[in-house]
């Protein structure tokens, strides 16, 4: 039985936290474009909140899906690396 090391442990719970910001990045995303359709049913103070936070759910859910992205290809590289060396390692 092959014991693996605790950054492989660790590692399902990095790419399930960035799984998870990425899938809160399009929750926010969608929020955004359904408040966006809303907005021409709202007056004064209501629809200028709605137009702020439209704009601030947008910027930040696409910051959120970009970076579980981003992160998400890191990990996966970082992994891949990481058995390549243990099998570059072994074979010696």
């Amino acid at each position: 039985m092959e014991q693996k090391n605790p950054e492989e442990k660790d590692g399902w719970k990095n790419n399930a936290r960035v799984a998870i910001y990425a899938m809160a990045g399009v929750y926010l995303l969608s929020l955004s474009y359904h408040m966006f359709k809303a907005i021409s049913s709202t007056n004064g103070n209501e629809q200028l909140l709605m137009i702020v936070f439209t704009i601030l759910f947008t910027i930040i859910g696409l910051g959120m899906v970009f970076f579980g992205i981003i992160s998400g290809y890191k990990n996966r590289k970082e992994m891949r690396d990481g058995k390549r060396e243990e099998e570059g390692s072994a074979g010696i």
